[in-house]
């Protein structure tokens, strides 16, 4: 009997001190809360913060409380894996090994320069010779022809130009043996000089100008010196120094009275 009055004493106490403000009274939204999702400590974790990195990124830790067995046997849904924040999504870029340097390409094998070739040349040619003188180095190899024609003054004349017909031709003529003028006719050839009047033919340039100098002593001003030429030709051979004896040899011995001269190619 004793026990229940003071246990009723108790619950007035308790009460009294709740109503002056003596002891807190829970809220009803802390009450709610606690009944709906109660606070278990055994599974808060704590994350440390990496520098340049979102902690919330970061793998869970392995819950080694006593309690997580448990906790997995009661059937609870072990939590979803973060999701991974671009920075950990990206995959990191693997710089590439340096280009080797590129070898310098081996250098081309150089043919060696070949000999300069030899010269043969044949000057003032008869035209009639060419057709030997082509078939001449047939079966050595490497050579090549080269022929020039060219026109090769033969004589000096020393002359009068043409005085328009016979009659002017001969009285002029007449004139020049009062003059003392011996050696003079009359050309009458077709041709440039027809009606012209010859006072010498010479072998060399020389004789020609001193025999113009003896027509002014005797007053004979209008004289002049033409050169009277003939085709010739001349024919050159190259070919390698090791063909140039042979061939040679061949001329000589075929046209001994032909001159073979060496050239520049």
């Amino acid at each position: 009997m004793r026990l229940l009055i003071a246990l009723l004493l108790l619950v007035n106490a308790l009460l009294l001190a709740m109503t002056v403000g003596l002891l807190p009274r829970p809220s009803p939204e802390a009450a709610r809360a606690d009944v709906e999702q109660p606070l278990r400590p055994d599974r808060l974790r704590i994350l440390a913060a990496v520098p340049g990195h979102d902690a919330t990124n970061l793998p869970p830790q392995a819950d080694h409380s006593p309690h997580s067995a448990e906790d997995k046997a009661d059937g609870d849904a072990p939590a979803a894996p973060p999701a991974a924040s671009p920075e950990s999504s990206t995959p990191a870029v693997v710089p590439a090994p340096a280009a080797a340097a590129a070898e310098p390409a081996p250098p081309k094998p150089t043919a060696a320069a070949a000999p300069p070739l030899a010269c043969l040349r044949l000057a003032e040619l008869d035209p009639k010779l060419l057709p030997a003188l082509k078939e001449l180095p047939q079966g050595l190899p490497g050579v090549q022809i080269q022929e020039r024609k060219s026109e090769k003054p033969v004589s000096w004349r020393v002359v009068l130009p043409p005085q328009g017909s016979a009659a002017a031709a001969n009285r002029r003529l007449d004139s020049l043996h009062q003059a003392g003028v011996d050696d003079a006719f009359v050309i009458r050839d077709p041709g440039p000089l027809q009606w012209g009047i010859s006072l010498g033919l010479f072998r060399s340039p020389e004789g020609a100008e001193k025999k113009m100098a003896e027509l002014r002593t005797k007053n004979v001003k209008d004289a002049q010196i033409v050169a009277r030429t003939v085709p010739v030709i001349e024919l050159s051979y190259q070919c390698p120094p090791s063909v140039a004896g042979d061939l040679r040899r061949r001329i000589q011995a075929r046209f001994p009275q032909l001159s073979v001269d060496a050239c520049h190619p």
